[in-house]
């Protein structure tokens, strides 16, 4: 493969100023090797290779478990004489370097394979010099570089001469005098520092990099540079280079003379001259430019990969050779993988090959330039069904070039079900309307043109399946025209269900015979509630409409004959029921009345007489006062009885005319009028949503009127009397089971009206309703014991039934069921 340089170099800036070497590692076809593109080089092997092709001094960077070799112009004279160069760039170590430099070659590999570290090695090397022969001493020094989890990724070897140039001739220079002439010609910021840090020897880039002069910083420490917060990291890794030789490559910060901040990679290795005495060398590269840029692009992709994983989706970016790059959280959780375990592998490793199979046809398009979407099932790797919807975007660079996919991938098992669904649920619908021999249509309601199938259009008589409405609506009767479009537009408008359906004649558009037509249909709207279109079914129904008009004609007969029996035999029964519940209560009161009249009554009427023979005998030795209040005290309670009684005897003939009473507002009322208790004593009363029922105003008043006082009055000395009473709709079923009674054939009002009062025994749930029937003694509850008859009879007069539950001490609970009436009069 052949790449364009000018192409490449925007993206490539770290190979502007590589030279000859620079421009061979661009026109090479570097997907063959180890390394892979450049573009997909680490950040750490940019740098190292951009510090390699910006200096003058003869490099080489041996890079990964590969040991694959980069070099800069200046080693290119060690190559030369050998033809190993361009071969050597991007080879093996071994493979690419002459004879010569086996030591330099263990060297490497031991420290890349086995840790070993070493600072530097001696060797000769024989190169071409004006047209000559020669051999050089040459002094290889290693700088070691590191990730961020201390593993080493690679080495810098740094060759200087340390002799004469000419043949078999060493000369006296030292290493030190020697780095002095090529420090002066870097493009790096290059310094040489003693032991102790202070700076001997420096170049002009590492003095206009922090704004001092050669004679200021000469008087400096490299540590005085440094900033506070790297110093300790930095003197750290310094001291382990100077005692174990481990040189190291440190991106860190150094302060300027106007304060300002740069940063730079900081590669620092130890060498030693010919006296033995180690001098610290520093190779720094301004990086500021490219931090600022990394910090930006941090914070952009921190955000883009929040972002990419709150989407409920699969996202993932491939590079030109399909290798996975990055991805969201979506597709580690589908693919149950973690961490970077994908990132570097190709489609067709990650998936598979069947996968990839059907997955390579849409890739070739998306990396031909077009976007391209489309829809498969889960690939195996993924481990569970599930249908996607998949869409990849080519990205470009500048010049239009595609160098990866941006790919989107949603789950759409659920649509997709829906979508099968749709279509067998279709499938049958049409096997149903084939075997009903039912017509289809649809009516577009922007154009008013409809589309109907070839069975409807033969129904109807129509020459063809595609026509306006119109022409097919002529053929209704007239008589049902009207009717029809009324129904057909009504299930268009906005706010309306939808739903159309029509039974109408029509007469045949092509022989002229009467036909009777069933249709139904319904319209759908867009998301603002207009009509879009509305679509239905029609069948013939003409021979079942004559039939079923014989058979009506004919059960119309016998079902008037047999209503008329019917209504007889209903309105008798209903009769005699009535006149037998009426003869049942009138038997229970005649016998109440009549132990009234022999009991209740003739108790205060003999005190009366016992009381007057006292006086009338003048010896009974009590005070005439007091057997006066008694008399008067009998005479009270005997008048007390009879106006009760008289109440009483008012609710046998009911009142027939009703009027709408809110029970709502009536216990307000109610309540408002016991206020003087109610303070008092601190009772409460919970009710809501009680019925708005058809009733006698004044008998409702007294029925919970009395019930009111009975809770107010039979109440607990330990705690505040509390009332609740609540209501319920009960279907005519439901009431009927709970009365042995015969109901009105309507709803019942289900009101329970509960205390927590001293309650009665279970024994006498009966007898509580019996006229002046008394639980207690009058001292303790004064009253007459008619209250609650008064409201049995209430509840009986609107035909309704009422009955008691109550245990000792827990209160009580009166249900009170009550027709669900229409304005007019109680059924009798």
């Amino acid at each position: 493969m052949t790449v364009n340089t000018e192409d490449q170099l925007p993206e490539y800036s770290f190979l502007k100023k590589g030279g000859e070497a620079g421009s061979i590692l661009l026109q090479k076809d570097w997907s063959i090797t180890a390394l892979g593109t450049p573009n997909n080089w680490t950040e750490s092997l940019r740098t190292a290779a951009g510090i390699m092709f910006s200096s003058r001094v003869p490099m080489f960077l041996v890079w990964g478990k590969e040991k694959t070799l980069l070099y800069n112009d200046p080693f290119i004279i060690f190559l030369r004489e050998n033809n190993k160069h361009p071969y050597a760039l991007g080879k093996t170590l071994t493979d690419a370097l002459p004879q010569d430099w086996l030591v330099v070659c263990d060297a490497v590999q031991g420290i890349i394979e086995k840790g070993i570290l070493k600072s530097e090695s001696n060797i000769t090397a024989t190169v071409m010099r004006n047209g000559l022969q020669q051999k050089v001493y040459l002094t290889a020094g290693y700088s070691v570089i590191t990730n961020k989890n201390d593993t080493i990724e690679g080495v810098f070897v740094t060759c200087l001469e340390n002799s004469a140039v000419i043949p078999d001739m060493i000369g006296s220079s030292s290493v030190r005098s020697q780095l002095n002439s090529l420090l002066m010609q870097s493009n790096a910021g290059i310094a040489q520092a003693n032991i102790q840090g202070r700076v001997v020897e420096v170049n002009d880039r590492y003095c206009q990099m922090l704004g001092y002069s050669r004679e200021e910083i000469l008087l400096m420490n490299l540590g005085e540079l440094t900033h506070p917060d790297d110093l300790q990291r930095n003197m750290l890794l310094l001291q382990d280079c100077i005692e174990n030789g481990k040189d190291f490559l440190i991106t860190k910060r150094y302060i300027c003379r106007d304060g300002s901040v740069i940063w730079v990679n900081n590669s620092i290795s130890v060498v030693m001259d010919q006296l033995g005495e180690k001098y610290i060398t520093a190779i720094a590269i301004d990086i500021t430019d490219q931090k600022e840029k990394e910090e930006k692009l941090l914070a952009s992709e921190a955000h883009l990969q929040l972002l990419r994983d709150t989407v409920p989706a699969m996202i993932f970016y491939l590079d030109q050779e399909q290798r996975y790059v990055t991805y969201n959280t979506v597709f580690k959780e589908w693919f149950s993988i973690e961490g970077d375990q994908a990132v570097g592998k190709t489609v067709r490793e990650f998936l598979g090959e069947a996968a990839y199979a059907k997955t390579l046809p849409h890739l070739k398009i998306a990396y031909g330039g077009k976007q391209e979407k489309y829809e498969m099932f889960a690939p195996s790797r993924m481990g569970i069904k599930r249908w996607l919807s998949i869409v990849y975007t080519p990205h470009k660079n500048p010049k239009g070039t595609v160098v990866g996919l941006i790919v989107h991938a949603t789950d759409i098992t659920q649509s997709k079900l829906a979508e099968f669904a749709l279509r067998e649920s279709e499938s049958k619908l049409l096997s149903a309307v084939e075997v009903a021999q039912l017509g289809t249509w649809s009516l577009d309601i922007a154009t008013g043109i409809s589309t109907v199938s070839q069975r409807h259009a033969d129904m109807f008589g129509l020459s063809g399946t595609v026509m306006p409405a119109e022409a097919i609506r002529t053929l209704i009767r007239p008589s049902d025209y009207k009717r029809v479009t009324e129904a057909f537009l009504g299930a268009q408008k906005q706010g309306s269900n939808g739903s159309y359906e029509a039974e109408y004649r029509i007469m045949h558009g092509k022989n002229g015979r009467e036909k009777v037509i069933h249709a139904v249909g319904r319209t759908h709207f867009d998301e603002n509630g207009n009509a879009l279109f509305i679509s239905g079914t029609t069948q013939d129904i003409t021979i079942y409409r004559e039939l079923q008009l014989a058979l009506e004609s004919e059960v119309e007969v016998r079902t008037n004959e047999l209503a008329v029996v019917l209504k007889e035999l209903q309105e008798a029964n209903k009769e005699l029921e009535q006149s037998n519940r009426a003869l049942k209560h009138s038997n229970e009161e005649l016998a109440q009345f009549a132990y009234v009249a022999s009991h209740d009554l003739q108790e205060p009427l003999r005190k009366i007489q016992i009381f007057a023979a006292m006086l009338q005998d003048g010896n009974s030795g009590r005070d005439p006062k007091t057997i006066i209040g008694k008399i008067t005290a009998s005479a009270a309670r005997m008048s007390q009885l009879i106006s009760d009684l008289l109440a009483f005897s008012r609710l046998i003939q009911p009142e027939k005319n009703l009027q709408t009473v809110d029970l709502n507002r009536l216990m307000e009322s109610i309540w408002t009028d016991f206020e003087l208790t109610v303070t008092e004593s601190g009772a409460e009363l919970d009710f809501d949503n009680l019925p708005v029922l058809q009733a006698v105003g004044l008998q409702m008043n007294q029925l919970f009127y009395n019930l009111v006082s009975n809770s107010l009055k039979f109440i607990s000395p330990d705690r505040a009397p509390r009332i609740k009473i609540s209501s319920v709709l009960l279907p005519y079923e439901q009431a009927a089971l709970l009365s042995s009674s015969v109901l009105l054939s309507v709803n019942y009002f289900h009101i329970s009206f509960s205390d927590n009062g001293i309650g009665f025994e279970k024994d006498h749930e009966q007898q509580i309703f019996e006229i002046f029937k008394r639980l207690h003694v009058q001292t303790v509850f004064p009253g007459s014991g008619i209250g609650l008859a008064l409201c049995r009879r209430i509840v009986m007069n609107h035909q309704g039934f009422m009955y008691a539950e109550s245990q000792i001490g827990q209160g009580s609970t009166f249900h009170i069921f009550l027709p669900d009436l229409p304005a007019g009069e109680i059924q009798y």
